[in-house]
């Protein structure tokens, strides 16, 4: 992973989990000193946030996240539901071993994470869980734009609980996974759709 990516996936990491609020302006600079990394890196990660609609630049001041409103959070679900619904189909089909085994490792990995309550890295892998299940099921492009939207949403839980959200959405990728194992299609759309809806409760 290059640096860019690095500073890329701390950013989305922070964006999403909250240590970045709307009500902020950050600047490349001091994202690049609570990162530990240059700057070069960090700017152009924000600048790949710019171009995905996450964030905005403030002219000599710096970036703030683009506000995302209740409506936003549910035309974002619905429109990442309108991907993951005939990837988990196509996949449910497939029931290819190998994509199974991956799924796997991402499912564990957000476990791991959740029961340690290290959200950071909780998102992380969840990320790759659902990069994995749009790239295989619909392809890259897919992938890019489910990823986009999910990078444009904000956990919206109450701070009193967000560990044990965090803990029952990871629960459900291995439920999931062995749903599409089974090759049980519409029970693994609902719990898809169940698995989304965590941005929201």
């Amino acid at each position: 992973m290059s640096l860019r990516e690095t500073a890329l996936e701390e950013i989305r990491s922070a964006i999403a989990v909250g240590d970045l609020g709307e009500d902020r302006i950050f600047s490349a600079a001091g994202l690049a000193k609570t990162l530990g990394m240059s700057l070069s890196p960090v700017r152009e990660a924000m600048m790949s946030l710019v171009a995905d609609g996450t964030v905005e630049a403030v002219p000599n001041r710096g970036y703030r996240l683009v506000p995302v409103t209740r409506a936003d959070l549910d035309e974002i679900l619905h429109l990442r539901l309108l991907l993951a619904a005939p990837a988990v189909q196509a996949l449910c089909d497939a029931r290819d071993p190998v994509l199974v085994r991956n799924l796997r490792t991402a499912a564990d990995d957000a476990v791991v994470a959740a029961e340690a309550e290290d959200r950071k890295s909780f998102f992380a892998a969840d990320r790759r869980f659902h990069f994995l299940i749009l790239s295989r099921g619909l392809g890259e492009r897919a992938a890019s734009i489910g990823l986009r939207l999910r990078d444009q949403s904000r956990v919206a839980h109450d701070e009193e609980k967000p560990r044990q959200a965090d803990r029952d959405s990871a629960a459900q990728l291995n439920r999931l996974i062995d749903l599409i194992e089974a090759g049980e299609a519409e029970r693994a759309v609902d719990l898809v759709d169940d698995n989304l809806r965590y941005f929201l409760t």
